[in-house]
């Protein structure tokens, strides 16, 4: 990566950082009253990364990887009872316009959780799914099922002109000390409080994960970062989940008709709502857009850091903008509002570039926002794969008491 690069995507991933709000579920796990009624939909984290991944700002990997995770803190002992829901929509929005307006999508249909033509009783029961990526290429599959076995169910993919497709349990990729981090906010007068402990440790999700041409969605040569001023590109992706009313079988009859879909999560970057907007706005965020987020939140997400600053120390108590005493607010601008994961193909993967699985975003964003050179909250990454689809497979109870996490193999 190129030196300047390389300073100003880690400078720039001060964008996900943390506020003073109310205790929090990290990274975006449960971040918002209303997600709290529909965990089937609500949008942990969003993953993108070159496979093979880039370490180069010179890369030649043709193809894209994207996840996303939902169903936040599945238990394993429950695995066989979590399933994507299926009067939902599941969208990827891409973009490569400075505004973030959407100039690419992939979409997920669900269907219902049961018997039926796709898997006739007396065999288990199974959910099929409908993706729609751009130029209306359709795949159809089914979503690997979770089980409370010893061991998960081989996963189940789709491959199609160049394109894979896999929807099923996986282990939670994300680790963090949350208790340490809530603690820690609280402490008056402020201590660092984090104790090692992944508060995600033993969980699953269900994610969705895409391996694509990087072509289908970010024309070549579109997505050159820049350092001057700070980093940008213009291309980037987000998440985000509606529950509608439509057929299954007839994925195109929303399309042209938004008021027949209720947006109920969104997600680019790390940590953003959780952390950056106030208990009061999380629900108005999620049912946002990104393209809106420079007029609706960005003072919101200022006013959250400066008052962290305060406690912390990095502004004085008397200043009164975040912009006067930080000098990372152009680069947490320019990365967090519009609240999109940004894409550079002319830098290596990594956060802010992207994100992969075991990029270690919160300690970056700590260290970085809090002025603590190295910073680790002690956690270790989890088990990842590599092989699509790259988040490790889902975590298992053994067969007998004391029903302890048995070691699962990839993928």
């Amino acid at each position: 990566m190129q030196p300047k690069l390389e300073s100003a995507l880690l400078a720039a991933a001060v964008a996900g950082s943390l506020s003073l709000a109310s205790p929090t579920m990290a990274a975006d796990h449960r971040d918002a009253p209303t997600i709290d009624d529909y965990s089937a939909i609500d949008i942990n984290d969003v993953f993108m990364f070159r496979d093979p991944p880039c370490t180069t700002a010179t890369c030649t990997s043709q193809n894209l990887v994207v996840a996303l995770s939902t169903q936040a803190v599945a238990d394993p002992l429950f695995g066989s009872s979590y399933h994507f829901q299926e009067n939902a929509l599941y969208r990827l929005n891409f973009t490569t316009r400075s505004n973030a307006r959407p100039t690419a999508n992939i979409d997920f249909v669900f269907g219902p959780f049961g018997n039926g033509p796709d898997c006739p009783a007396p065999q288990p029961a199974c959910q099929t799914y409908r993706a729609v990526f751009p130029n209306k290429v359709v795949i159809e599959g089914l979503a690997t099922q979770g089980t409370s076995g010893e061991t998960h169910n081989p996963p189940m993919f789709k491959t199609e002109g160049g394109i894979k497709v896999f929807a099923g349990p996986r282990e939670d990729p994300f680790f963090f000390d949350l208790v340490g981090f809530n603690r820690t906010i609280a402490s008056n007068p402020t201590a660092i409080l984090f104790t090692g402990v992944d508060a995600f440790k033993g969980k699953n999700v269900n994610a969705i994960v895409v391996e694509f041409p990087i072509s289908i969605v970010f024309p070549q040569n579109r997505c050159m970062g820049t350092t001057t001023p700070v980093f940008s590109t213009p291309c980037g992706v987000w998440a985000v989940t509606y529950l509608g009313n439509f057929n299954f079988d007839d994925p195109e009859k929303f399309e042209g008709h938004p008021e027949a879909l209720r947006q109920v999560d969104r997600m680019g970057n790390p940590a953003v709502n959780t952390a950056l907007i106030p208990a009061a706005l999380k629900d108005s965020f999620n049912f946002g857009e990104p393209k809106d987020d420079s007029k609706d939140f960005a003072a919101v997400i200022l006013d959250q850091i400066l008052t962290l600053d305060k406690k912390f120390g990095t502004c004085p108590p008397t200043a009164t903008s975040a912009a006067a005493c930080n000098p990372n607010v152009p680069l947490l601008a320019s990365v967090a509002v519009p609240d999109v994961l940004r894409f550079a193909s002319n830098a290596a993967d990594g956060y802010p570039n992207g994100r992969q699985p075991a990029d270690r975003t919160t300690d970056i964003l700590i260290s970085l926002i809090l002025q603590l050179p190295g910073f680790t909250d002690g956690t270790s990454a989890k088990t990842y794969c590599s092989e699509f689809p790259f988040l490790g497979p889902p975590l298992q109870l053994s067969s007998s008491a004391p029903f302890q996490i048995s070691s699962q193999s990839c993928p």
